[in-house]
């Protein structure tokens, strides 16, 4: 009866052993998740912000091109 328990025991400290062994593993990948997810996230802000530069050039050149042709040049006080 007593070997009974001692083995009991004995396995169930193993099966803790398992047990953190595998939460750390977990925890592990959390955190790798998590820094892959905030690089993605940067990646993503940088890609939309060209996007939103090169319109932003595009519009600002737009509108030189027709201010230039209405007032054929920069001064436009004629």
């Amino acid at each position: 009866m007593f070997i009974c328990m001692l083995s009991q025991a004995i396995d169930r400290g193993e099966n803790l052993t398992v047990l953190v062994d595998k939460t750390e593993t977990l925890r592990s990948q959390a955190q790798d998740f998590k820094n892959k997810g905030t690089q993605m996230r940067r990646k993503l802000w940088y890609q939309n912000m060209k996007i939103k530069l090169v319109v932003f050039g595009i519009l600002l050149l737009l509108i030189l091109v027709i201010w230039l042709s209405i007032c054929q040049g920069f001064d436009c006080t004629n």
